[in-house]
């Protein structure tokens, strides 16, 4: 076991995470020291890349394209309006994933090629490549956040000098990290653009960092209705302040989910490495156990072990992974949706169960999916499907092998090693698989095989012969009983059902983890309402496009009631107060009616009377909120590595105990 673990545990992980934590580091290294790199310089040098001239063969094909684009949209948080950029990068990162992943699957599964080596060598392949991109993308971010609160600090002070928005953020410019200032010179373009309300919008499309949006808001305010002092503080510097301390919060956050689960996804995947160690360990204690590690409940096991690890991870994921989900095209699914036959079953299935239809169509909704009811039935149809193939196409090789081991291997010999000479093991293994091979398609009895013995006289005495027939007898009725059985076609069936409600039950999971984001969402509305209740002009509309901006839980509700306000704004305001049930949400949206009758500041006065505690008590929520993550993550993470103990435990208990009861036995025959 020892050997086996020191190849397998020490070379693939020892090897392939600190390659993975070289080549980020390295990167990271590299793009910190391009701090006086203007994006000018940086798109002309771009132009004739290597990398990008790579990214543009590989984006050619469709498949490739897609994966590509993909990683793109993860990167265009950080990079607006600058393709080149976000090509180079996407095509960097995707190099180390390919180059770890193929490192990976060589070192496991070609040391020791088997079926269930190559899935797990096709599941690492995948987290190495979701670590990999989410680590480069989540440092990044997390370093253009930093680099933000130098930059929004630089402009407050170059504000107060000339009280010019533009000219502050030109001075702010020299000395930003290359993040940074690519947003920072996209923004001066938008102040001093004589389109100025055109191009806001084209920046609030292919930009998704919210804060960014909320700095240009303010800047916009400023130009288009001056500053003003309130409470004997400038209100853009004092906005700005404010701004400051939400990114502080966001930055703390994210380093404090970084923090709390590391760990976690090692935990979770790393225990499937050590599987055919555990295997050649106890065949090496109990060589009997080959047929359980190599038949019906050893694949079995290790089937549940793999796809416990791949469902604790996907939900760790989910926990620890609060960016906004990227949006997916489902473009087979829209495909199979065409069929007529298909597209025929799921209208009659939507007119039949029209309102829970619309019920899942706001839950998708809120938890930020984009794909259709329809198409989600029809995602689950499909995994049914696929789900059945698989269990049944697993019953047949379970039965392939247990057929092997009957004709192909004597894994028993001991038993007959206690009643005669060790070198005559090999003969005796030799003449059971024989006849075994010669009968197995024939009904025989013990009687029948023992004369067969007894004609070719192998053995001499009458005990192995009586015993090796029976062992004969017993594989060759093993051997035909191998067949698809009722009871597992059923059981292939109850994985389909199970696995046809994954997916609804993967959108209620995220409906559940979404509702401790609540409350943090609410206080960072009172933080924008805050920011811009004193703004000259300001109206209901504008505070709820700008909650729209940093909405996630409610965004679908403010979407819904920002395309309703101008038909009636009252009567939207409403409806959303209707449809959501969170409290402080309602009260909120209350405040919001209220500004119908009075000013916005004097309607959210309570806001301004407690201003001095709003950040603590986010910060304090925010902490609540992260705990809450880990201590549901952290007990996940270690289901997988019960049931490998289980596995490793459990044949060698039982194995014992039944060494225990032959030896009881044998004890009672001779008279103690």
């Amino acid at each position: 076991m020892n050997i086996q673990l020191l190849l397998v545990m020490i070379i693939s992980l020892s090897m392939v995470l600190p390659i993975v934590w070289f080549l980020v580091q390295s990167i990271d290294r590299k793009d910190k020291r391009k701090v006086n790199i203007g994006a000018v310089i940086f798109m002309k040098s771009s132009k004739g890349s290597p990398w990008y001239r790579l990214y543009s063969m590989i984006h050619k094909f469709p498949l490739t394209g897609r994966y590509l684009d993909r990683i793109d949209q993860r990167y265009e948080v950080l990079y607006p309006g600058d393709p080149r950029a976000i090509a180079i990068r996407t095509m960097k990162a995707v190099c180390i994933t390919w180059t770890v992943c193929i490192a990976e699957i060589i070192l496991l599964y070609f040391l020791k090629p088997s079926l269930h080596n190559s899935i797990i060598a096709v599941y690492l392949s995948y987290v190495i490549h979701n670590e990999i991109i989410n680590l480069i993308v989540g440092n990044t971010e997390i370093r253009l956040l930093e680099q933000m609160t130098m930059f929004i600090s630089d402009v407050s002070h170059n504000y107060h000098i000339n009280r010019l928005v533009d000219d502050a953020i030109l001075s702010s410019i020299d000395g930003l990290g290359h993040e940074m200032k690519v947003h920072a010179n996209y923004l001066y373009k938008i102040v001093t653009s004589n389109n100025l309300r055109e191009d806001v919008i084209q920046y609030n499309t292919t930009t998704h960092n919210r804060y960014l949006k909320m700095f240009l808001s303010l800047c916009i305010s400023v130009i288009e209705y001056n500053d003003k002092k309130v409470n004997g503080q400038l209100l853009f510097t004092a906005n700005l302040r404010h701004l400051l301390r939400e990114i502080n919060i966001e930055i703390l956050k994210l380093k404090k989910l970084k923090y709390v689960f590391t760990g976690t996804v090692f935990v979770t995947v790393a225990v499937c490495l050590p599987i055919d160690a555990i295997q050649r360990f106890g065949i090496s204690l109990v060589p009997e156990l080959k047929d359980f590690y190599h038949g019906r409940g050893g694949i079995i096991f290790i089937g549940v072990i793999i796809l416990s690890s791949m469902t604790v991870y996907l939900l760790v994921n989910h926990l620890k992974n609060i960016r906004y989900p990227i949006p997916k095209m489902y473009r087979y699914l829209k495909k199979l949706e065409q069929l007529q036959i298909i597209r025929k079953a799921l209208t009659n299935y939507t007119d039949k169960n029209y309102g829970k239809m619309l019920l899942l169509r706001d839950t998708l909704k809120r938890v930020g999916d984009t794909i259709s009811p329809r198409q989600l039935l029809l995602k689950r149809m499909v995994i049914f499907v696929m789900t059945f193939v698989l269990a049944l196409g697993m019953v047949f090789y379970m039965h392939h092998r247990n057929r092997q081991n009957i004709t192909e291997a004597v894994n028993n010999i001991e038993m007959f090693a206690s009643s005669t000479y060790h070198n005559q093991t090999d003969q005796i293994s030799d003449t059971i698989l024989l006849y075994v091979n010669i009968y197995k398609n024939e009904n025989v009895t013990e009687s029948y095989i023992k004369d067969e013995l007894i004609k070719e006289k192998p053995h001499y005495n009458t005990l192995y012969h009586e015993k090796i027939a029976k062992e004969i007898v017993d594989r060759i009725e093993r051997y035909q009983r191998e067949n698809l059985q009722w009871y597992e076609f059923a059981v292939c069936i109850g994985l389909s059902v199970i696995a046809y409600y994954i997916p609804f039950w993967m959108v209620l999971y995220k409906k559940k983890i979404l509702r401790i984001a609540m409350e943090d969402e609410v206080n960072q509305f009172n933080s924008i309402i805050y920011m811009m209740m004193y703004i000259e002009h300001l109206t209901v509309k504008d505070l709820l496009e700008q909650m729209e901006l940093f909405a996630f839980v409610f965004k679908s509700s403010l979407q819904e009631c920002i395309n309703d306000y101008n038909s009636g704004d009252i009567e939207a305001l409403i409806r959303m107060r209707e449809k959501e049930s969170y409290g402080p949400f309602r009260r909120l949206v209350d405040n919001l009616i209220r500004c119908d009758t009075i000013a916005i500041d004097k309607a959210f006065s309570e806001i301004a009377s407690d201003r001095e505690n709003l950040h603590d008590k986010r910060k304090q929520e925010n902490e609540i909120s992260v705990q809450k993550r880990a201590d549901i993550a952290k007990p996940l993470s270690f289901v997988p590595a019960v049931l490998v103990t289980i596995y490793l435990l459990m044949p060698l208990l039982i194995a014992s105990l039944n060494e225990l009861q032959g030896f009881k036995e044998s004890l009672s025959t001779v008279g103690f």
